[in-house]
C-alpha cells in the first residue's frame, strides 16, 4: 500500500512538519486499536527534521490517505 497523493502532515501544536510525497509506502498500524490507521515508511528525499519526527513519533495517516 502507498500514500495516494502528497499529504502536507501537521501535528498541534507543532505545526508544519513535512509533505509525505505521493506513493511513499505505508504498512498497517497493527500496534494501535483503530483498524484503518497506517505508518508511512521512509522515503529517499527526507530532510533531518522529518527524518527525526519519523524515527521518534512516526507519521501516521488514515485510511482515506492510502491505495493499494
Amino acid at each position: 500500500m502507498k500514500t495516494k497523493e502528497n499529504i502536507v502532515y501537521r501535528e498541534i501544536p507543532f505545526g508544519f512538519i513535512v509533505t509525505i510525497p505521493k506513493g511513499t509506502s505505508v504498512i498497517p498500524a497493527t500496534n494501535l486499536p483503530y483498524k484503518d490507521k497506517f505508518w508511512v515508511k521512509s522515503w529517499l528525499e527526507m530532510d533531518q527534521k522529518a527524518l527525526d519526527w519519523f524515527n521518534n513519533y512516526g507519521f501516521l495517516v488514515s485510511n482515506n490517505d492510502v491505495e493499494a
